[in-house]
């Protein structure tokens, strides 16, 4: 049986469009992989912040009395302390608004960022952090100052029993 040139190209061409179609499936795999890869490494770094944010407060008796003297009673510091109280807050709420912003864009795993800030409900009503809030505030994005600012209005009543 003897072919033709035109038959041999239309046989090419189907060849051709396979490989590429199974291309295509195999980048899209690859891809796929990736963004499962990203965000375990966005979770990982996310909770690596934090954490290392809660060793810095929980592992000495000053840094822990600092900051829940600060976050019942700020005016009660030393200014020394007052520094030490706000550039702690400041340093987990920067922390905490590139876990909102990596949720919101859904790098950060929903489920993963919503437990994240969920601590941000215990923190955020006490008076320390009330009076860190009026001073640093401005220093977010607006988005995320809203987010904390509804954190605020839904619990009014102030943290958890373990900053008392």
């Amino acid at each position: 049986m003897k072919h033709t040139l035109q038959e041999w190209a239309n046989l090419a061409e189907i060849v051709g469009n396979v490989a590429i179609i199974l291309s295509l499936v195999f980048v899209g795999l690859q891809i796929s992989e990736n963004t499962k890869e990203m965000r375990s490494v966005t979770a990982h770094n996310a909770t690596v912040a934090l954490q290392t944010w809660y060793v810095d407060i929980g592992t000495t008796e000053q840094a822990a009395k600092v900051f829940r003297q600060g976050m019942n009673a700020s005016l009660s510091l030393s200014k020394d302390e007052a520094i030490q109280f706000i550039m702690s807050i400041h340093s987990v709420m920067l922390a905490y608004q590139s876990n909102y912003f990596l949720g919101v864009e859904g790098t950060l795993d929903s489920d993963m960022n919503i437990a994240m800030s969920s601590a941000l409900g215990d923190a955020v009503p006490t008076p320390g952090f009330r009076w860190y809030w009026e001073q640093r505030g401005r220093h977010f994005t607006g988005e995320f100052r809203l987010f904390v600012d509804q954190i605020m209005a839904e619990h009014p009543e102030g943290g958890a029993v373990m900053y008392k």
